[in-house]
This record gives structure tokens, sequence and C-alpha cells, in this order.
């Protein structure tokens, strides 16, 4: 009865470790989510000034999982195919990304950035471009994903409002 239970225990494990779960452990080993969450939140804690325009404070925003697959896509592809734009390699925009990545919301923004080589200073970059700023005090997004390419050079945020 033992063997049979742990059978089925070890096939219901390996199941479940599919192609999804692979690409998210990617994405927490090439950045520190916490730190990322905690720098773009204090920004929209405290309001920003995005160019000439002031932007009074905006809601915290939590991490997508799903988000964040399509960020690190599009740095992956960015690295791989050695080009950096918001348009994709095969065509393709953040929206597409977003939606082929199964984020149940609406897809709102997307940063992207090369050579910073921590957390703290690609989301100051962010803050200091006024087009990037304003991604990020969007107070009509909920959710973030944010990845970094694997060998860290290119960097992807996606912002998004989860649908009610």
């Amino acid at each position: 009865m033992f063997k049979k239970i742990a059978s089925v225990l070890l096939t219901v494990l390996l199941f479940s470790c599919g192609k999804d779960d692979d690409v998210i452990s990617s994405i927490h080993v090439n950045l520190d989510v916490a730190s990322v969450l905690s720098l773009v939140n204090d920004h929209r804690r405290a309001g920003a000034t995005c160019g000439s325009e002031r932007y009074s404070s905006a809601s915290v925003i939590q991490w997508d999982d799903a988000l964040a697959q399509a960020a690190l896509f599009h740095s992956n592809d960015m690295q791989s195919n050695d080009y950096f734009s918001h348009t994709g390699r095969n065509g393709s925009n953040f929206s597409e990304r977003v939606k082929d990545a199964r984020f149940e919301g609406s897809p709102l923004g997307e940063n992207i950035a090369s050579g910073y080589s921590s957390e703290e200073a690609v989301v100051t970059a962010w803050i200091e471009s006024p087009g990037h700023c304003v991604n990020i005090m969007n107070g009509s997004a909920t959710h973030i994903g944010v990845a970094r390419s694997g060998r860290g050079s290119l960097w992807t945020m996606v912002l998004g409002r989860k649908s009610d």
C-alpha cells in the first residue's frame, strides 16, 4: 500500500513540474522580486515627477507570474537575437506577449532597459525617464512582472490591471 501511495505522489509531483514552473524559477534566479516590488512601490506611494508632470501617490502594485513570464520572454528574445526594442523579433508587441503568457487582465505598459547591474539601478533609471516613469506611476496598474535576461543585461517590466 505504501509503495502504491508513494508511486501516485511521485507521478503527481513529476507532472506538476511543467514548463511554466521552469520559466518562473529562472525569473527568480535573475532578480530579487522583493527588492523590485519594494522599489517600485516606494515610488508609487511617494508620488513622482515624470518629466514636467507631477504624479500623486498610487496604490501599491502586486507581483504577477504571467506578466513576469512575458517580461522574461522579451528580455531573453532581445538578448538571444541581439536587438533592443519594444517590438519583438517576431513582430509582437507587449500586449500580444502578455496575452500569450495568459495574464487575466489588461496590459498597460512596458519598460525595457539595458546595461544595469542591479534592481535599484534599473528602477532608478526608469523613474528618471519620463515615459518609463509614467508607466510605473499609472494608477490603473494593479500588477507587475519584471525580468532580467539570462546573462543579466536586458531588463523588461510589464504592468497590467487584473480583471475583476
